[in-house]
């Protein structure tokens, strides 16, 4: 018996969020907007494919949308980040099973590296001294993993060398990705581009950067860095990449020093053994939302509906599967960017996490989350009791007033079975919160000044006007009092819509 498709809910209910690459299949004002209707929460706009002014022209095009339909949208600005690749061919080149390769070090740019026969199977790669980074045996990934070859042959003239066997037919396309698995590649974490693409994100007000193959926890020191130079005041916010088995030794670290995860599969899954990924990805999870940091899974999610209307169950049952794991959000990359119906994906991927999050438990796991309460956070604490007391009371929503994100992203941690209604006056922070488990942002005037039952009606009477409680719910409101003093989250309070209550001046 097949079942009814199940109705798109709106950004107000659904817990895990939704990440959509803009690209050229979806850079135009009608997309974006389909986009956000059908459930984008994050625009990821990806600098290894873009330039300053179609970056711009997105940017503008997304916030012309966000507030034509006066929502929250977080933009997220994607490093091209240290790549290592091959050049000296400018058009896919046939590799046969057995065939030899010669590859060498340079430090040319691109377009001073001289174009060979395809025949010659010579090629060159960004890579410094590949000979030293290599043993006779070593695995050598092209192509995105897809051609595999092994080391047999070490040349140790200058720049280095090695020669390859490859080990199955493929195709090489132009500037094709090189892996060597496990090796500490002597590359600096950020390029020039990366420097200027970072301080772009700064100067135009982007919400987060993602950080390609962050290693340890001082590239992201060196960034916050960077950053303050160019902003001391910026509050953007930095996601880490983890994509190599140098960034899962640091995994602690990292998670401690960012402001989130994203666990990048692609180059992840050439880095370690493919077999390991999913325990990979379990762990990571787990790690960063009892950290109270968001979660991003990425990589071929939904990736048969860049070409085709539907899914494959295996992509479904992926994206369920991370759902089930409790990440923060799941992200289409070339779906999204590059496919043919770009709102169609984000639908199914909507539906997907509509029919998985009614499967699950969460009153039981904000239970068990109990254990991992931060007991010398005084936010922490309030947060969880917060929880619990919406869950005892059978509370329809949670609602806390931040200034600063704290209070709605420790809510976030425990993943309650009812909303967070986050309310902040401040604009960078309410799309930023767009990206939180759980979290529905709504902007507010600031609060310094007012009494606690002045701004709680408020908050009420903003929330019926959206359609999203009605008389008789009850709301658990979380807050720290007086607004605007700096102080912790101090006050946990209920109240029933309709009843008007508000009697304890506080």
């Amino acid at each position: 018996m097949m079942l009814a498709p199940t109705p798109v809910r709106t950004q107000t209910t659904r817990r895990t969020k939704i990440i959509c690459t803009i690209g050229p299949a979806s850079e135009n004002p009608g997309c974006i907007r389909e986009l956000l209707r059908e459930g984008m929460n994050v625009a990821r706009i990806n600098f290894s494919h873009c330039k300053y002014d179609e970056a711009l022209n997105r940017v503008k095009m997304l916030r012309e949308a966000r507030a034509e339909l006066d929502m929250p949208l977080a933009i997220m600005l994607d490093t091209k980040g240290p790549e290592v690749r091959m050049f000296g061919y400018n058009k896919p080149v046939l590799l046969n099973k057995g065939d030899s390769l010669y590859i060498e070090s340079t430090d040319k740019q691109p377009d001073d590296i001289p174009q060979l026969p395809p025949e010659d199977k010579r090629f060159f790669t960004n890579l410094p001294r590949i000979n030293k980074l290599c043993q006779i045996g070593s695995r050598v990934l092209l192509q995105d993993g897809f051609i595999e070859a092994e080391v047999v042959q070490l040349h140790a003239e200058w720049p280095g060398a090695v020669t390859v066997r490859v080990l199955n037919d493929g195709k090489l396309k132009d500037k094709a990705h090189l892996a060597i698995p496990g090796a500490d590649y002597p590359i600096p974490f950020m390029s020039d581009k990366d420097r200027k693409d970072i301080a772009f994100a700064v100067e135009n007000d982007f919400e987060y950067i993602a950080l390609s193959f962050v290693r340890t926890s001082k590239d992201i020191a060196d960034v916050k860095e960077l950053i303050k130079s160019v902003r001391p005041d910026s509050p953007i916010r930095l996601i880490a990449k983890i994509e190599d088995k140098q960034a899962l030794a640091n995994i602690y670290d990292i998670i401690k020093d960012s402001d989130g995860i994203m666990i990048a599969r692609g180059d992840l899954g050439i880095e370690v053994p493919i077999e390991e990924l999913p325990g990979l990805q379990k762990n990571i999870i787990k790690r960063c939302y009892l950290a109270g940091k968001p979660v991003i899974v990425a990589t071929q999610m939904l990736e048969s509906m860049t070409d085709k209307p539907y899914p494959t169950r295996a992509e479904v049952t992926d994206t369920a599967n991370a759902v089930v794991e409790l990440t923060s959000a799941v992200m289409l990359s070339g779906e999204t960017a590059n496919g043919s119906h770009p709102a169609r994906v984000v639908n199914m991927m909507g539906r997907i996490i509509d029919r998985t999050e009614a499967s699950i438990d969460y009153r039981t796991l904000a239970r068990i989350t109990h254990d991992y309460v931060d007991r010398d956070n005084i936010t922490n604490i309030m947060a969880y009791s917060t929880v619990d007391t919406g869950h005892d009371w059978n509370a329809r929503a949670i609602a806390v007033v931040t200034a600063n994100g704290i209070g709605a992203r420790a809510l976030s941690k425990f993943r309650p079975s009812i909303p967070i209604y986050a309310f902040a006056h401040d604009e960078a922070l309410y799309h930023q919160l767009a990206l939180n488990w759980g979290v529905v942002p709504f902007l507010i005037e600031n609060p310094e000044g007012q009494r606690f039952s002045e701004v709680a009606k408020k908050t009420m009477d903003l929330l019926k006007n959206k359609g999203a409680i009605s008389n008789g719910d009850k709301l658990v409101f979380m807050a720290s009092s007086p607004f605007g003093k700096g102080r912790p989250t101090n006050t946990i309070r209920c109240e029933v819509v309709g009843d008007n209550a508000f009697h304890d001046e506080t």
